[in-house]
């Protein structure tokens, strides 16, 4: 199983579209106070609200950081359009089987988001994601907002039994809300419950109920990102640090540190980067050096004896995991990685410092095995370059102690360097 997963993953890097720093956009924003920007924005390709928001002037000026606080609407030239908003949201919507409340509740709260614009008119369309599920804001002028969410719930049937039951009553609400408008309450009647449903139920309010008002304006087209997830990568190397003490204690001496020094390696990384591009699925794949110490035993007449193997030999690693990104000024970012790691040992060089035989099994030419803990890196990206420091905690066959295999009484750090290389595949031009 170790080995398929070795072998499957260059996959993963072979077809990447490598890319370079974040993307940048023409577009404009209005901050609070009421002034006007115009330059570049970052383009987050978001699902869920924006966290933040990065503009430039030009492509040549410093990057700063805004918080959606900061600003009250922000628009990317021909693309999408969010505005700052307190919205109700009800926080208990939910459709994930194994989190559905028993009975049908509501928990709205006002929460001050930058919502997406899909309609702007005498009644308009926001749209925002909160925990995946997706809430769609209404407004007639002079009304409230009607908040309309997929929401599910248990219910008891009869005869005891507990069922799924579907407590979004969307069309319900819709005809309600534009009661004295009998072309929307006729397309309410109709409408899935979809963007394109209840865009259209909006439109039927703008089109025949407020004729005498402008046309609603439309970015339903531009609602639809280009892409949501984005796939990058490039070339990785730097130093690993190995800290292996094999032995037992019963043992009249206890072999030294078996390795303890730093070994390079290199290698290829990439990055498949989820919506909001904050978080990132993460693999690699690196070649190293390493050395190793093992006791053996072998019978001698009617006497058991053991003897110190030593052995070098190659190391291939594959790690697999989650990488967490946190904006700095100017296009920089922290990142925080946690990973697992599969590794395989081979081309090994046997000696044996007591004379006794040097003959090993490839179980016995292990490397050793990650803890069950994940390993934890912190890294600091600059455009393409990756500065990282990492650590996963390892145990081995002659690992002692009741929580050996979960804590690990062996480790190895790494300190790196990764450059990405190719095209940004989130351009507009790519």
């Amino acid at each position: 199983m170790k080995l398929r997963l070795l072998f499957a993953l260059p996959a993963l890097l072979l077809v990447t579209p490598l890319s370079h720093a974040q993307t940048f956009e023409p577009g404009l924003l209005v901050r609070a106070n009421g002034d006007t920007l115009r330059g570049e924005i970052e383009n987050g390709f978001w699902v869920d609200a924006p966290e933040f928001i990065r503009y430039r002037a030009t492509p040549a000026s410093p990057s700063q950081l805004l918080q959606p606080r900061q600003l009250r609407a922000v628009s990317f030239t021909n693309g999408r359009y969010f505005r700052y908003e307190a919205l109700p949201i009800n926080h208990a919507a939910e459709v994930q089987l194994s989190r559905l409340p028993h009975g049908y509740t509501t928990d709205v709260r006002t929460d001050s988001l930058l919502a997406e614009v899909l309609l702007e008119g005498p009644a308009g369309l926001l749209r925002t994601t909160y925990q995946g599920i997706a809430h769609y804001l209404i407004r007639r002028s002079g009304q409230p907002y009607l908040e309309l969410s997929e929401q599910k719930y248990l219910r008891e049937t009869t005869t005891g039994r507990r069922e799924v039951a579907n407590g979004n009553n969307y069309q319900g609400q819709l005809e309600l809300y534009f009661g004295d408008c009998p072309a929307a309450r006729t397309a309410a009647a109709a409408a899935p419950f979809t963007v394109q449903g209840l865009a259209a139920v909006v439109q039927a309010y703008n089109q025949a109920c407020a004729p005498t008002a402008p046309p609603a304006r439309s970015w339903l087209a531009q609602a639809i990102p280009r892409r949501r997830l984005a796939l990058q990568g490039g070339l990785v190397a730097g130093l690993r640090y190995s800290s292996f003490r094999n032995g037992y204690e019963s043992l009249p001496e206890t072999l030294p540190c078996t390795d303890c020094q730093p070994r390079p390696f290199a290698g290829l990384y990439a990055d498949l980067l989820h919506p909001g591009r904050t978080r990132a699925l993460y693999g690699e794949l690196s070649l190293s050096r390493f050395s190793n110490q093992s006791y053996e035993y072998y019978r001698l007449n009617s006497s058991v004896s053991y003897y110190v193997v030593d052995y070098r030999a190659w190391l291939f690693s594959a790690r697999l995991g989650l990488r967490f990104f946190f904006p700095l000024p100017h296009e920089r970012q922290w990142l925080l990685s946690l990973a697992y790691e599969l590794n395989k040992s081979f081309a090994p060089t046997i000696t044996s410092s007591t004379g006794g035989p040097v003959a090993l099994t490839n179980d016995q030419l292990g490397y050793g095995f990650p803890s069950l803990l994940p390993s934890l890196g912190l890294g600091w990206r600059a455009q393409r370059c990756t500065l990282s420091l990492d650590g996963q905690l390892y145990t081995n066959r002659n690992s002692e102690g009741a929580f050996s295999g979960i804590i690990g009484t062996n480790f190895v750090a790494r300190a790196g360097i990764a450059y990405r290389l190719g095209r940004n595949p989130d351009s507009a031009t790519h």
